[in-house]
This record gives structure tokens, C-alpha cells and sequence, in this order.
């Protein structure tokens, strides 16, 4: 999956002669948390709401300070940017490392072409799980060794299962939390399957789209 297939491709730039006042305006009718800075078609900078409106409360004339306060003043300069070509992993991994909200697209002309957001990865995060359909969630402590998730697949086909989506967290450990999404109504089978096999199952409940 690449970043130009996620990103928001209608994304509006300010400018950074904008004045706050147009540039808050912007962010609300797009209800992004902020937007990218952009000169003749480059990204020079990102600006959020917190960077609008945090100094306000500071300012010697706040009736005045948003229309007469310019972009530029505020804005955050050379931002983070990830192409289009990207994969969507490196994007949320930038955007986690940097703690940041938004994350500007670029092309390999370095024009901005589109924005993502934490909203993007919760849509992506929803269908990577595929938390839309209907299913049992089995939640497993599996040994961290080579072959054992391809041993719990197996069982799960041969109960005749379709797997919807497999997680793994804190790989590295002795033992690793995998959280398995399958479908059907009835999971007896494979849970009673999995622990025959040796897997220890922690939790298991239905989830209905």
C-alpha cells in the first residue's frame, strides 16, 4: 500500500502571506488539524490550530492579533514531507517518531500533492483489521520462535476457517500477543483446535460489523 493510494488528494494549501484568520478558516471547513504551507507549489512549512490559536491568549491586541498575524510568523518551518511513492508504513512510523498530526505529500517534483492524516491511518487501521466485518476475535499468547505463526494458520485451515486478519504486538518477547480476526459464527472449533495444539487463547469474543 503507497501513500498516494491514502493520502487526501484534495488537500488546500495556505499561503504564508495568508493571514491566520484565512489560514483558521481553511483548517475548519476541511476539518484537518492544520494544513500545509506552500509557495509556488513547494511545501516551506505546516500550520496546525495549536499553532494559531496557543498565542493568542498572549497577545497584546487578540481582538486584532488573527487578521493581522501572517502565516509565516507562526508556522512551522521545513516540515516533514514523505512522497507519494511511499509505502503508508514509513508514513505512520514518520508521524509517530515525530509526534505529529499531519504529514504533507510530495511528488517527485517536490510539489505538494496531497496531506495525511491521523484520521487516514484510523480509516486504514479499521480495514487492516477488517473491524467492519462480521467475525470471532481470538486473542493468543504464541511462542516468538520461527514457524509457530504459520503452524497456528495451518490449524485455523484446517478447521476450515477464513482468517480475516492476524496481529501480532510486542514481537521479540518470549511470548508474543497475537490477536486473530475469523470468520464465522461458531468458534468453538478452532479454539478448541488452537488449544489442542498447544496455543494458550486469553480471550475470545464475536464481533459483529
Amino acid at each position: 500500500m503507497f501513500v498516494r493510494s491514502r493520502m487526501s488528494k484534495k488537500c488546500v494549501c495556505v499561503s504564508p502571506t495568508d493571514s491566520l484568520a484565512k489560514a483558521y478558516a481553511a483548517i475548519r471547513e476541511k476539518g484537518f488539524e492544520g494544513l500545509p504551507v506552500a509557495k509556488d507549489g513547494k511545501v516551506i512549512g505546516v500550520i496546525t490550530t495549536w499553532d494559531i490559536l496557543q498565542p493568542l491568549a498572549e497577545a497584546h491586541q487578540p481582538e486584532t492579533y488573527l487578521s493581522k498575524t501572517l502565516v509565516a510568523e507562526v508556522m512551522t518551518k521545513q516540515p516533514i514531507t514523505i512522497r507519494e511513492d511511499d509505502i503508508i508504513e514509513e508514513a505512520a512510523l514518520l508521524m509517530h517518531k515525530h509526534d505529529i498530526s499531519l504529514l504533507p505529500v510530495i511528488n517527485e517534483h517536490n510539489d505538494v500533492v496531497g496531506i495525511l492524516t491521523e484520521s487516514d491511518f484510523l480509516r486504514i487501521f479499521v480495514e487492516a483489521l477488517g473491524l467492519e466485518r462480521k467475525g470471532t476475535r481470538i486473542s493468543l499468547m504464541v511462542n516468538d520462535k520461527v514457524g509457530e505463526l504459520a503452524r497456528l494458520t495451518e490449524v485455523v485451515r484446517e478447521k476450515g476457517f477464513s482468517i480475516i486478519s492476524l496481529v501480532t504486538f510486542e514481537p521479540g518477547r518470549m511470548h508474543a500477543d497475537v490477536v486473530l480476526r475469523v470468520a464465522g459464527d461458531d468458534p468453538k472449533p478452532v479454539v478448541d483446535a488452537l488449544v489442542e495444539a498447544g496455543f494458550r487463547v486469553t480471550h475470545v469474543s464475536q464481533v459483529w460489523a
